[in-house]
C-alpha cells in the first residue's frame, strides 16, 4: 500500500484540472481563425459559456457573423445606475494569439491572459486596452473577445449580474482560472472593465479617458469601488421544501 501512495499522488497531479480541460483554444484555420472549444466541456459555474463572446479575429473583423450591436451592454437598472457607453468587457489570451504583434510582445510559449475594457473606435475598428503581463498599458484591436448577448438566444433577459462585497470568492464570480470579470468605478459617470483578482483583492485596468494604468491593492478599496460579475442562478435559491404541504395536510 506504501508503495501505491507516490504512483497515486504522481497520476492526481498529471491529471489537468477541470477548468485547463475545458478551456478552449484560440487557433489559426484554414479560411479564418477563431476560438475553438475543446469537445466534452459544457463550461464550469465560474466561465462563461462560448456563446456569450464575439470573437474579434486577427485581421480585426468580427467572426460568426457578429456584429457590434450584438456586444452586451447592461441597462443602468443592472449597471448599478451607470450608463454604459461605448464600453464592452474584453478577454485578451496571449498565449492563444498568433498575431506577430502580440505574441512577439512577450515571446514564444509565453502564457498571459487579461480582462479589460473593450470598445469601437470611431471609424468601427474594435480595440480593447489590458494590463500587460509586465504591468503596462496595451492596446490590442485583434486577437482578442467581447463579452456578448448569446448567440443562440439574441432576445435573452441578461442572465449576469454585478455584486460587490468582501465575501465573495473566485468560485463565486465569473472568470477564467485567477482571473475574474471585474469593473471599477472612477466616479460616477466613467467605469473601467478590467482584471480582478478575487482572492487577493486586486484589480488591473486601463483609464480610457487618458490612457494610463488603474490599480487598486488594498482590500478595503477592492470592496468599496470594485464589482464582480456572476451568474444570476448562482444566487441562494429558496428552499421549496418550507412551500411543500403533506397532502394529509389538505383534508
Amino acid at each position: 500500500m506504501r508503495r501505491l501512495i507516490p504512483i497515486l499522488i504522481f497520476v492526481l497531479l498529471a491529471i489537468p484540472s477541470e477548468g485547463a480541460k475545458c478551456r478552449g483554444r484560440y487557433m489559426e484555420m484554414r479560411g479564418g481563425d477563431g476560438f475553438v472549444t475543446r469537445g466534452g466541456c459544457r463550461g464550469l459555474d465560474s466561465q462563461i459559456q462560448e456563446e456569450y463572446w464575439t470573437t474579434v479575429g486577427f485581421d480585426g473583423a468580427l467572426r460568426d457573423g457578429r456584429t457590434t450591436d450584438d456586444f452586451l451592454v447592461f441597462p443602468e437598472s443592472e449597471n448599478n445606475g451607470h450608463r454604459q457607453r461605448n464600453s464592452f468587457v474584453g478577454y485578451w489570451d496571449m498565449f492563444e494569439n498568433a498575431d506577430p504583434i502580440t505574441r512577439s510582445k512577450y515571446g514564444e510559449n509565453v502564457h498571459y491572459e487579461a480582462f479589460g475594457h473593450a470598445f469601437i473606435k470611431p471609424d468601427g475598428k474594435v480595440c480593447g486596452w489590458f494590463v500587460g503581463s509586465e504591468k503596462e498599458v496595451v492596446e490590442v484591436c485583434g486577437g482578442f473577445r467581447v463579452l456578448s448577448r448569446s448567440r443562440y438566444n439574441p432576445h435573452q433577459p441578461i442572465p449576469f449580474e454585478w455584486v460587490q462585497g468582501e465575501h465573495y470568492r473566485n468560485r463565486d464570480v465569473l472568470g477564467f482560472h485567477r482571473h475574474k470579470i471585474g469593473k471599477y468605478e472612477v466616479n460616477g459617470d466613467e467605469v473601467i472593465f478590467g482584471d480582478a483578482d478575487a482572492k487577493n483583492k486586486k484589480f488591473n485596468g486601463v483609464s480610457v479617458s487618458n490612457e494610463e494604468k488603474v490599480q487598486v491593492e488594498e482590500p478595503s478599496d477592492f470592496h468599496r469601488k470594485v464589482w464582480l460579475l456572476r451568474k444570476k442562478n448562482q444566487q441562494q435559491r429558496q428552499d421549496v421544501r418550507a412551500a411543500y404541504r403533506h397532502p394529509r395536510q389538505l383534508h
